[in-house]
């Protein structure tokens, strides 16, 4: 993978569905939120962009206690590093101290920057559960004190210029899905489909090669995915989706008979 690429994946927003909301301080019927995203979607994120064997982190404790992590990501044949620290939390202590400081070294790599960006975010707070989905309630709980509830906002919303930008990954993503749906490809039956999308194939010789098995598209590099993409969509459009299946499946019990 290129560098430039790399880096655009790995700055890619989060969408609501990935991030979280807290209360910071809260006054009255107001209260300032932070939005923030947790380790495992960092993890997630590294492992989608550059593979899971492809990056590692390590940590170390300074005199006063505080945790500094190092993250680095291989390129080429070297790694590149980048560090950053926090201390303990109020909540999780030393852990949360180590997940804050593999999240700010993450930061440094593009990774949820976005949300640095956000400003100040208020919300108005209610002694009424609102009937949202669970992700946008934020809670404001002080022992004496009523519970109050506010309404996070959409991180699509706030940050609407970042998620407008044409994204081919996400379109070629959707090209398959479609082609799934259309066909009613059961979900046992995903894999063997991404396989045969995978194998290599022309129109004169049919299937020559085997495709990849336990293809996960959204690991996939991006010349490889537009290809799968495209040429799923042109079997499907073309009619000629559910008879390559079974040229496909004949092809491998030819070479596993070919191999007993």
């Amino acid at each position: 993978m290129k560098w430039e690429q790399m880096v655009r994946e790995l700055r890619h927003p989060f969408g609501d569905e990935d991030v979280f909301w807290r209360i910071d301080r809260a006054f009255g019927t107001w209260a300032k939120v932070l939005c923030y995203v947790d380790a495992r979607a960092v993890m997630d994120r590294l492992d989608s962009v550059v593979g899971p064997e492809n990056w590692q982190d390590s940590y170390v404790e300074t005199a006063n206690g505080k945790n500094i992590c190092t993250l680095s990501i291989r390129v080429g044949d070297g790694w590149v590093s980048k560090s950053d620290g926090a201390g303990d939390t109020n909540f999780e202590g030393h852990k949360g101290g180590i997940s804050d400081a593999f999240k700010r070294a993450a930061v440094k790599w593009g990774i949820a920057r976005h949300l640095y960006n956000l400003g100040e975010t208020k919300v108005q707070l209610s002694e009424q559960r609102p009937d949202v989905p669970r992700e946008y309630i934020v809670v404001a709980s002080k022992r004496g004190q009523q519970t109050k509830y506010g309404v996070a906002p959409s991180i699509r919303q706030v940050q609407s210029e970042l998620f407008q930008t044409h994204d081919p990954k996400e379109e070629w993503l959707s090209g398959i899905r479609s082609v799934l749906k259309d066909n009613s490809v059961k979900r046992d039956d995903i894999g063997f489909v991404l396989e045969a999308g995978t194998a290599e194939y022309t129109k004169s010789d049919g299937f020559t090669k085997p495709g990849m098995v336990g293809v996960d598209p959204r690991a996939l590099p991006d010349n490889v995915l537009e290809v799968l993409s495209k040429r799923l969509l042109e079997w499907s459009s073309g009619g000629a989706f559910d008879n390559l299946m079974r040229a496909y499946h004949t092809f491998k019990r030819s070479l596993q008979n070919g191999e007993e």
